[in-house]
């Protein structure tokens, strides 16, 4: 399979030039800004997912093509992509992106006027529940008033009692903030401050100052994404701050704590959206780590993998029914929900036949059930995790607000 490289202004696309029936997904990844080191490890998640596709015979009698589109960590950068993965490479639906406000952004400006579903890996704002979409914006990861309850119960059960959390100013961090600090007060704790900050600054000094004030909190929370949070979590370092830290989805990053010095973070904790060990999970680790080496400890790989799968059902049951590849809701729910044949990553060729003669599938997804509601979220699990050995280690704990 050769692979063409086309440079446009904002991103690089890479096309897998495939044979066969047209089907096509797109992907709005981050390969640069804030949220950078995430995004590659994903796309491979992608690139996996309809390889097995593809390899038990593929959508519409032929191949599916991804096409890669980087989303910049940036809402102007990630709308001019999705532009031109809608308009030009007439993708069938697009995997993307991570960050909430760059996903709101985008659903707004062009895939709900264009009526294309969107599924994203990674973007967990409570905002997106409430999106007037037209049943088009869905996600493969579960919602941080998940995630903010469960880290506010984890602080408070590590007996913290004065927190200050420290939030990228966008639907994602003002949506986790609000949720744990409102949830760390109701179980008795108190919440000093609640600080937004701006991307990739040289310098959060200022809201550093506004985190301690005149009291140090016990816990300061880093809800924000690696490259910004390693500037101000060294800053704090360096300035004295003797409370600990606690984390979220957006520092689960081995390479900014490698960078930072690991072992100033040895036995703290954090959350992200992941599922218990399954089979399901073992087959995609076991395929990972066969095509691309060690699975990293990012987040959101596993959902990136299962948005490529359900795309690629939806587009095979549309047109066993007739319908070409055009994925809507529908579509999508009836191969993610129960009832259905369950179907697991290693399973495509029998989920591919039994969507050819009509039957119904339940996809079981590496990120859990994949059950999707009216809302289009999915109700999975978090993980609790912490700083071990000077790695990313979980605990094995995996929890429901």
């Amino acid at each position: 399979m050769k692979k063409i490289l086309i440079f446009v202004t904002s991103a690089l696309f890479v096309l897998s030039a495939c044979s066969g029936g047209g089907a096509k997904i797109g992907t709005l990844m981050d390969e640069t800004g804030d949220l950078g080191a995430y995004g590659p490890p994903i796309q491979n998640g992608v690139d996996l997912a309809v390889g097995l596709i593809n390899d038990a015979g593929g959508v519409g009698g032929g191949d599916v093509t991804v096409i890669h589109a980087d989303s910049g960590t940036s809402p102007n950068i990630a709308t001019e992509a999705a532009g031109k993965l809608i308009e030009i490479d007439k993708v069938n639906g697009i995997v993307g992106s991570l960050s909430s406000g760059v996903t709101m952004a985008v659903a707004e400006a062009k895939t709900i006027p264009a009526g294309m579903v969107i599924i994203s890996p990674a973007s967990t704002s409570p905002a997106i529940s409430v999106l007037e979409d037209n049943d088009t914006v869905f996600r493969t990861t579960v919602s941080d008033a998940a995630q903010g309850a469960v880290l506010a119960r984890l602080a408070i059960e590590k007996g913290y009692t004065d927190c200050s959390t420290l939030y990228v100013n966008n639907p994602y961090g003002k949506g986790l903030s609000d949720i744990f600090s409102s949830t760390f007060e109701s179980l008795g704790g108190h919440c000093e401050a609640q600080v937004p900050h701006e991307q990739e600054q040289p310098s959060y000094k200022s809201e550093i100052d506004k985190a301690i004030t005149d009291h140090e909190p016990d816990v300061i929370v880093a809800m924000s994404y690696p490259k910004s949070a390693a500037v101000y979590l060294r800053e704090l370092i360096e300035g004295g701050y003797s409370g600990d830290f606690m984390f979220v989805d957006g520092t689960k990053n081995q390479d900014m704590f490698d960078e930072l010095g690991a072992a100033q973070f040895e036995g703290m904790h954090g959350t992200a959206p992941g599922a218990a060990d399954s089979d399901a999970k073992s087959t995609f680790s076991s395929l990972y780590e066969a095509k691309y080496g060690e699975l990293p400890s990012n987040p959101f790989i596993g959902e990136g993998f299962d948005g490529a799968i359900l795309l690629s059902l939806a587009m095979a049951k549309a047109s066993a029914d007739g319908h070409g590849n055009v994925i809507d809701g529908n579509s999508l729910r009836f191969v993610a929900n129960a009832p259905g044949e369950q179907v697991g990553p290693g399973d495509m060729k029998k989920a591919l036949d039994l969507l050819a003669d009509g039957k119904d599938i339940d996809y079981v997804g590496v990120a859990g059930d994949q059950e999707i509601d009216a809302n289009g979220d999915v109700s999975n699990t978090i993980e609790i995790w912490s700083i071990e050995g000077g790695k990313i280690t979980s605990s094995g704990r995996f929890e429901s607000p």
